[in-house]
């Protein structure tokens, strides 16, 4: 458990390329997943921004060839983060043994005299505590439940402790919006799509998602305010097209 979790810049970190060993994943797949992760981040200035660079910091790592490969530091919150859209049984294991393995590398570093960590640095372990406890709970809980719904929403509201927004981790599928949707099953417009889908009760509470799509922040094309729109999976697709059979 020791290696999951290491010591770097003063802070408790593991890398992607643990991360990716841990879950039995590849490990590009989790680089495309941070890189997905600072997309929707918010940037420097705007509203509840959460530095993307505190979570995941860029390092280098030998490869099986000795080669210089590129991986990604990552701390509590960023793994916290990350790892909300694994699942399975095994995959909960791991969490909780992240878990575990940060909280030891954190007591860890509450025990070094004080002049050796700076009072800004001091201030932000003490909130990055508080804030990840809450996360951790909320996470904890989440995992309990047996609605999907219940759990995305738990979920997204872990996620704003860490960055200020709600942020759903979507799991690894493919998406469609309702123009594209219609494209695949023939139908006449976006529209008729979205009435199929309300129809069959598809969608699930907003901002969570469910095995036949989830809920996503777009720009509307007449301002800049955000509208939250659909994104059909696979299966949503086949559900919308079997509806259009039958019909």
């Amino acid at each position: 458990m020791n290696s999951l979790v290491v010591m770097k810049n003063k802070q408790a970190v593991t890398t992607s390329l643990q991360i990716a060993t841990s879950f039995n994943k590849r490990h590009d797949h989790i680089l495309r997943d941070i890189r997905n992760l600072e997309k929707d981040i918010p940037k420097v200035g705007e509203k509840n921004m959460c530095n993307f660079t505190q979570m995941f910091f860029t390092g280098k790592a030998a490869d099986s060839y000795g080669r210089d490969r590129r991986i990604y530091f990552v701390n509590r919150d960023g793994f916290t983060l990350l790892a909300m859209g694994f699942t399975g049984k095994k995959a909960l294991e791991f969490k909780f043994k992240y878990i575990d393995a940060f909280n030891a590398m954190e007591r860890a570093l509450n025990k070094l005299p004080e002049e050796k960590l700076n009072p800004v640095l001091q201030a932000e372990l003490a909130v990055t505590r508080a804030k990840t406890a809450k996360a951790n709970a909320l996470y904890r809980i989440a995992m309990a439940t047996a609605s999907e719904t219940s759990k995305q929403t738990l979920l997204a509201n872990a996620a704003k402790e860490i960055t200020g927004e709600m942020i759903i981790p979507a799991l690894q599928h493919k998406e469609y919006s309702a123009t594209e949707v219609a494209k695949l099953v023939n139908a006449s417009s976006a529209n008729k799509v979205g009435r199929i889908c309300n129809k069959l009760g598809l969608k699930a509470e907003q901002p969570g998602q469910n095995e036949y799509g989830r809920w996503a922040s777009s720009k509307s094309k007449y301002s800049n305010k955000e509208t939250p729109q659909w994104l059909y999976f696979d299966k949503g697709v086949t559900a919308i097209r079997q509806a259009m059979l039958k019909n």
